[in-house]
């Protein structure tokens, strides 16, 4: 463990907190198993101690702003001199993020970011004990009815909109009264803005419960060294962030903070409580993207199925942004007479310019994925015509019709820079010719950023059925074609044509 040169000295800062998290984040499946806690016991930690066990403003008069001004020191430390990428930040504003503004807590949060090339992983925040919901309930009917009367907005905490960084809501671990993988009763919903999906991820925090003897289902160390329950957002977020800093181990440091964060939303799966009929959204509001997988699990591909991740930065071309194009065949035990089935995945993130100006429109630039097939009939001035196979991830079904801007923002997830998108084929078109795009939008007011706009997109093709060889077949593909195909362990960027 290193430990920095402390802004508060021995005493004066919360050690039961952060011996808590720290015993999760090292050794949290050795007290709980490997059912709670996904990773393996071991992690190197960087101890920065700098929330005070007594009155907050006493050591930071200008409050929060001032916490993230020495975070900012401690960072600039630990990156520089250590090569620490991935840090917890189990602290919020006692301040309910704003529908029509980004936060200035939330900007400082970006820069720091930015500056050094690092992820905060940010706990959701807590409801007061008083305004606690009820249990989950065990029928649809009853959860979506409960949130029909309940006035109480729940809205996560400041800065925990934070669109760099990941933030993280509480499930009910196994072992409880508490229904397993539910929200908590005590874990605050998104996204806060009016915009885009917060909380990114929901994981193990601890069942809130009504007696203080009862197991949370979630135990950490002491600073006695001894076993003991925890329970809140606070300790949902080290096990994120445990996951996220055994990716970069094992990827050996060569993704991009873009692609760690894509590589976690795009294995991360909705926990089954909220999978249910007219849950979808409340899923959204509780896990966003969902509950993170295994590091081992991001890295092995079965053979019915093919994980593909460009990392690169998208350009500015003479006249207009460069656009990403990736031609690919088809899976062929997934054609049949040119009709491609299977199913298709996309994630994708990216840093786009910000602007808190702009309130809710803080997000100046758009980024969009499609997974495109060639068409038979060529376009009207004769060339080849590709037209987009893939749906977003939240978006309703829907006829032909133009879908609408609203509809685009709210479920298409326009103007957010993460983003999803799922569709499953069967015998579509009548070509196996596709192609992988990524394109840009920019708001009327703005310009496209001359560095770019640094992204990452991950494509799964699958076999549904879990019969076909669909790996082996695409590996081969691309071996044959002049793709630059490599292990993710030893990945290397490939930059757009």
């Amino acid at each position: 463990m290193q430990v920095i040169q402390p802004y508060l000295s021995q005493g004066e800062y919360d050690l039961l907190h952060g011996t808590n998290v720290a015993g999760l984040i090292s050794v949290g499946q050795l007290v709980n198993g490997s059912t709670v806690v996904a990773e393996a016991n071991g992690c190197h930690l960087y101890d920065i101690p700098l929330y005070p066990n007594g009155p907050f403003m006493a050591k930071y008069p200008k409050g929060f702003s001032d916490f993230l001004e020495e975070i900012e020191q401690a960072v600039a430390e630990a990156k520089e001199q250590h090569g620490v990428r991935i840090f917890n930040l189990s602290i919020n504003a006692v301040a309910a993020v704003e529908r029509h503004r980004y936060s200035i807590y939330a900007s400082r949060l970006d820069q720091i970011a930015d500056t050094y090339g690092v992820i905060f992983v940010n706990s959701a925040g807590n409801l007061p004990k008083a305004q606690s919901r009820s249990a989950w309930p065990r029928r649809p009917i009853d959860v979506v009815n409960y949130f029909a009367t309940r006035t109480s907005p729940d809205t996560i905490n400041k800065p925990a909109e934070s669109v760099r960084s990941v933030s993280v809501g509480a499930l009910n671990p196994p072992g409880t009264v508490q229904i397993v993988d539910a929200p908590t009763i005590y874990t605050t919903r998104g996204p806060g803005l009016q915009v885009g999906v917060k909380p990114d991820v929901a994981t193990y925090g601890g069942a809130g419960m009504s007696h203080p003897t009862k197991s949370t289902g979630l135990s950490s160390i002491g600073a006695d060294g001894k076993q003991q329950n925890v329970v809140g957002t606070s300790f949902a977020a080290p096990l994120v962030a445990r996951t996220l800093a055994g990716l970069d181990v094992a990827t050996e440091g060569g993704l991009s903070t873009e692609a760690l964060r894509a590589m976690m939303f795009h294995h991360a799966a909705m926990p089954e409580p909220l999978t249910k009929r007219g849950l979808k959204d409340l899923g959204r509001q509780f896990a966003g993207f969902g509950k993170p997988g295994r590091v081992s699990e991001m890295l092995e591909t079965d053979d019915h199925q093919i994980t593909l991740l460009f990392q690169s930065r998208l350009s500015i071309g003479e006249r207009k942004p460069v656009i990403l194009r990736f031609p690919f065949v088809w899976p062929q035990s997934l054609v049949d007479n040119g009709r491609c089935s299977g199913r298709a995945r996309i994630t994708l993130v990216y840093s786009p310019p910000l602007d808190p100006a702009f309130g809710a429109e803080f997000v100046r630039v758009n980024l969009e994925a499609s997974l495109k097939q060639r068409q038979l009939e060529p376009a009207k001035d004769g060339s080849i015509r590709h037209t987009n196979q893939i749906s977003a991830r939240y978006m309703p079904k829907s006829t032909n019709l133009a879908i609408p801007e609203k509809a685009l923002i709210d479920h298409g997830l326009k103007w957010w820079p993460a983003k999803q998108y799922e569709t499953t084929f069967n015998e579509n078109g009548a070509s196996s010719q596709w192609r992988l795009e990524v394109t840009s939008l920019v708001r009327a007011e703005s310009q496209f950023p001359a560095e770019g706009v640094p992204f990452a997109v991950l494509l799964t093709l699958e076999d549904p059925d879990g019969k076909k060889p669909v790996f082996q077949e695409m590996r081969q593909a691309l071996q044959a074609s002049n793709a630059r195909a490599h292990d993710v362990r030893t990945t290397t960027r490939l930059r757009p044509r």
